[in-house]
């Protein structure tokens, strides 16, 4: 009974979400990309997951516009936009796919197979959940041939992913920043590095009692690197605080506190408020500007992040937009078959 119930909650949503699709090829392929076919599998899998959920969740929302949605010829040229656009990017990732292949970037099919394959069935026999009921589970979420169709989804969204960061870090490899470069971003952005007032980056940790405290203390104080001793502890605080922070909890530390340094350990347990804390200074920043030294990384970081975005756009354009343009693409949706 209950496998039955489900058959037909699946009849219901599949009825809607097939509805949206009734002009697609009739042949099991939703387009063709230089000879390499995208199968009606594939684009459903892409589009009734998302349909189900869509259709699931705007229901509990808004019953009216659910039903506008799936019962107005609006809410028909929406969906049917909406298809339009999957099947592109479907497109858009096979072209991607085929042109890295070109330049020797490749992903192992097979390989991810396999490990998603496993993965899900260590997880089915982990959870104690049967296959059949599996294939039902996904059949309801929309993919048509049920835990098949979600794992062929899985393994070539991995694909894609794969492919494309490996594409990615060989068109962006010679991305560099020169001095020069580094110099006149501080120079045009020389605000950003302001700091209004000094502050003091510590880390620290409160204790209610002194005994407690100063065990820890004493840990750090032997240890090369003091600072490690306290990201042992779940509540260690890591802040940034100014003079007067501080001076409202204890005036005898700002001496301690607000002063260059490479990073240290107090010299001993202190109070801060009501509490005792054992406090590591990681670095002090005097009112005025940080120095290019102490922005250096970030604004290389920020630069070469720059750049690899320049030289993917630059790709795009030159090399991968004459190559899709180049492709031959038959889309079987609208008319059933064509160019």
């Amino acid at each position: 009974m209950k496998k039955f119930i489900a058959a037909l909650i699946l009849l219901l949503i599949t009825a809607v979400a097939l509805s949206q699709t009734e002009t697609l090829s009739e042949t099991g392929i939703a387009a063709e990309v230089n000879g390499e076919i995208i199968t009606m599998d594939t684009f459903l899998s892409k589009v009734l997951p998302n349909y189900t959920e869509i259709s699931k969740r705007i229901e509990e929302v808004d019953p009216l516009f659910s039903e506008m949605l799936l019962n107005t010829e609006a809410g028909q040229k929406l969906l049917e936009e909406y298809e339009r656009n999957s099947l592109e990017a479907l497109i858009e990732e096979t072209l991607l796919i085929q042109y890295a292949k070109e330049v020797g970037i490749e992903a192992d099919i097979e390989a991810l197979r396999e490990v998603v394959s496993k993965s899900i069935m260590d997880t089915l026999t982990e959870l104690q959940i049967e296959k059949s009921d599996a294939d039902l589970f996904y059949i309801l979420k929309g993919y048509i041939d049920g835990l098949s169709s979600y794992e062929a989804k899985v393994v070539r969204d991995l694909a894609y992913k794969e492919v494309l960061s490996s594409l990615y870090e060989a068109v962006t490899v010679n991305a560099t920043v020169t001095e020069e470069e580094i110099e006149q971003y501080y120079l045009a952005n020389s605000s950003r590095y302001a700091v209004e007032e000094e502050r003091a980056d510590m880390k620290v940790l409160l204790f209610d009692s002194f005994s407690e405290a100063y065990s820890v203390w004493k840990a750090a104080s032997r240890d090369a690197n003091p600072s490690s001793v306290l990201d042992t502890f779940p509540e260690v605080q890591s802040g940034s605080y100014t003079r007067e922070e501080i001076e409202a909890l204890n005036p005898e530390l700002v001496k301690s506190l607000f002063k260059p340094t490479e990073g240290e350990l107090l010299s001993s347990v202190v109070t801060l408020g009501n509490k005792y804390a054992v406090i590591y200074l990681e670095s002090y920043s005097p009112a005025g500007a940080k120095g290019i030294e102490d922005v250096r990384e970030e604004i290389q970081g920020i630069l070469i992040s720059e750049k690899k975005d320049l030289f993917w756009r630059i790709w795009q354009e030159q090399e991968f937009k004459p190559f899709k343009e180049e492709a031959v693409i038959k889309r079987y949706y609208e008319t059933g078959g064509g160019e």
